[in-house]
């Protein structure tokens, strides 16, 4: 047992690090089965949950539940995991095991018939229920087995909103459709019914394309996508607002009850639109068409999942408590999904629930559908990448509540401690800090390549150590701009303490090398950090004598010079604009290639669009060339 302790904690350190490939190998190579601990298992199954090794959550699990098989939440736990990744008759199993061992336990009932009416297994489901209301007399029972009847009878489509009938997308509209709703490559889901009204999904290993999406608008089929990308990003957020299944049997016999609950839900969703636009987020809320909202937040370029995932969660926390007939779910829902799974899916907007019949719309917060919502797609607001960083340290400060002066960081044992008042969680300045602009800290990093290595990893993985932060710190904080440097790279990491945000310049001894070395040793050995300095001046080594060679401010040349570091920044914008010049073109040729296939085969030379008339025309060699008539 004390082997496994010791090796849970050195998975913990090594996540904590940002050595992510390391904790996953050193948490495979665990050995707990021999292990009786309920506590110490649902450690790991917590940690390896983190880690996206969602079989090796499973095998914990099962052995908490071994050595504590009373308690119901690890049953839970794991019935969900199987349900998240679209098993019921597994999770079936994991509450049949349950009623086994505690047959007056109407909760295990419940949610083993729930189980079975999500595998589709009605007469099953029906049976388990009225084994619960003979076995525990509980009165749930009855209602329940109304709700199955309901599920049981043929669903009428409910009547559509005035404008939702039909919705006719033009090429670009799907092009715009699949830029911003693209999820896992290579594969989406369709939405399915049963003949007793009941639906799911099925995954089609396909991508989504613009007919894809053009069948779904059509409501030729609906489809969902899978958030989590190959490389564990995401192009958006999204927070899934739904009544609970208790709320949804309360009300599902009267229309007036119906309205009265979906109220709850669409408050709670208004709610979080006001929670994003505090934070200056750009959201937009939907009708999914049955039984809740959803809220979308798109973003500029693909992000980390994990990120993403703490943004939302910390939105959704900005909004709690909710009423118990409200459930709120937020997507990503994990941050990381393996080879060869899914993870969760989300349904899209525009397409028709298959069990209602109701088109799922975009809505203002009155709750009425905007009259053009092909339009409204083109005029979609994404979220930079730097903002979503700003935002998710600013809800982190928030939550932590900091005193105006915090705690300081440690001091280091060569110079004197900060004053308490150097330290604590800037405002937003003024004029943002653009660390490519920041002269003497772009020519230490390309001096020092411990440095260079520290910063490139924030930006690789968001995260810090805590002797990684006390490197940052201790070094980047003594530079003329250090507080706004060190406080930059604190805002892009997802655990980064808001107490040891810089408000001023640090004085006294920077860290010096051999500490650096010390502290973060699985950085400076992958690099060349050996750099030799003149010992007759400068006893103590520092990446900061790196600047001596920059000289002061005022020592600029006076005439141009192509050793310069003014010409070196320059050509380094230029080369930087021509790169996205380049990969902007790139883009634009294969939207136009995709875009001319559409024409030709509509038969059409040209379509109007927000901006004016998009016409194609062939050139003598044959390729399409577009131009548009404001």
């Amino acid at each position: 047992m004390s082997a496994g302790k010791y090796s849970l904690a050195e998975v913990q350190e090594l996540l904590q690090a940002g050595h992510l490939d390391q904790a996953r190998d050193l948490a495979l190579s665990r050995h707990t089965r021999e292990v009786r601990d309920a506590t110490l298992h649902l450690a790991w199954a917590d940690l390896l949950e983190e880690l996206g090794l969602v079989e090796e959550v499973i095998l914990e699990l099962n052995l908490a539940i071994r050595d504590d098989p009373e308690r119901l939440e690890n049953y839970r736990r794991l019935a969900e995991i199987y349900l998240d990744q679209g098993q019921p008759l597994k999770a079936a199993h994991v509450w049949g095991s349950l009623v086994k061992q505690r047959p007056q336990e109407p909760q295990a009932y419940v949610e083993l018939a729930r189980a079975l009416e999500e595998a589709g297994e009605f007469a099953k489901a029906k049976s388990v229920y009225q084994t619960g209301r003979e076995k525990t007399g509980a009165p749930v029972f009855e209602g329940l087995l109304a709700h199955l009847g309901f599920l049981e009878e043929p669903a009428e489509p409910s009547p559509l909103p005035p404008d939702a009938g039909q919705i006719l997308p033009q090429p670009h509209h799907l092009v715009v459709y699949v830029s911003l709703f693209s999820g896992r490559e290579g594969v989406y889901a369709r939405q399915w019914v049963s003949p007793t009204g009941e639906s799911g999904y099925t995954p089609v290993q396909e991508p989504l394309t613009p007919k894809v999406a053009e069948n779904h608008i059509l409501g030729n089929y609906t489809i969902g996508v899978y958030p989590v990308r190959l490389d564990n990003t995401v192009n958006f957020i999204v927070f899934d607002l739904d009544l609970a299944k208790f709320a949804v049997n309360r009300a599902i016999t009267s229309r007036r009850t119906w309205e009265a609950q979906m109220a709850k839900v669409h408050q709670a969703a208004c709610r979080l639109l006001d929670a994003a636009a505090a934070q200056d987020l750009p959201a937009y809320l939907e009708d999914s068409g049955f039984k809740g909202r959803h809220v979308w937040i798109f973003l500029e370029a693909p992000m980390p999942a994990g990120v993403a995932r703490k943004c939302g969660q910390l939105l959704a926390a900005s909004i709690l408590p909710l009423t118990p007939e409200v459930t709120l779910e937020v997507f990503p829902r994990q941050a990381t999904v393996k080879p060869g799974s899914l993870g969760n899916l989300i349904k899209l907007p525009l397409g028709i629930h298959r069990r209602t019949g109701q088109r799922a719309l975009f809505i203002s917060p009155d709750g009425q559908p905007y009259d053009d919502q092909l339009k409204l797609l083109e005029q979609f607001q994404r979220v930079p990448k730097s903002h979503l960083y700003r935002v998710v340290q600013a809800l982190l400060r928030t939550q932590a509540a900091p005193s105006p002066a915090g705690p300081a960081p440690a001091p280091e044992p060569d110079r004197e401690p900060a004053p308490a008042s150097e330290i604590y969680p800037p405002p937003a300045p003024e004029t943002p800090y653009d660390p490519e602009r920041d002269v003497p800290l772009q020519f230490l990093l390309s001096r020092c390549p411990a440095l260079k290595a520290l910063v490139d990893q924030v930006h690789r993985t968001s995260r810090l150590s805590r002797y990684e932060t006390q490197v940052l710190i201790h070094t980047l904080g003594h530079l003329e701009h250090g507080p706004e440097a060190v406080n930059y790279l604190f805002e892009r990491c997802l655990h980064a303490d808001p107490a040891l945000f810089l408000k001023s310049r640090l004085r006294g001894h920077p860290m010096s090398c051999p500490k650096i070395r010390a502290r973060i040793p699985h950085l400076t050995s992958t690099v060349d950090c050996n750099c030799t300095f003149d010992l007759a001046t400068n006893l103590y080594p520092t990446p900061l004598i790196h600047l001596q060679a920059l000289g002061p401010p005022a020592a600029a040349p006076g005439g141009l010079s192509l050793e310069s570091l003014q010409f070196k920044q320059l050509l380094q914008d230029y080369l930087k604009l021509r790169q996205q010049l380049r990969e902007t073109q790139l883009l634009l040729a294969r939207y136009e290639d995709s875009l001319a296939r559409f024409f030709e085969e509509a038969g059409v030379e040209a379509v109007d669009t927000s901006l004016g008339r998009l016409r194609c025309r062939k050139t003598e060699n044959g390729k399409a060339s577009f131009t548009l008539e404001i």
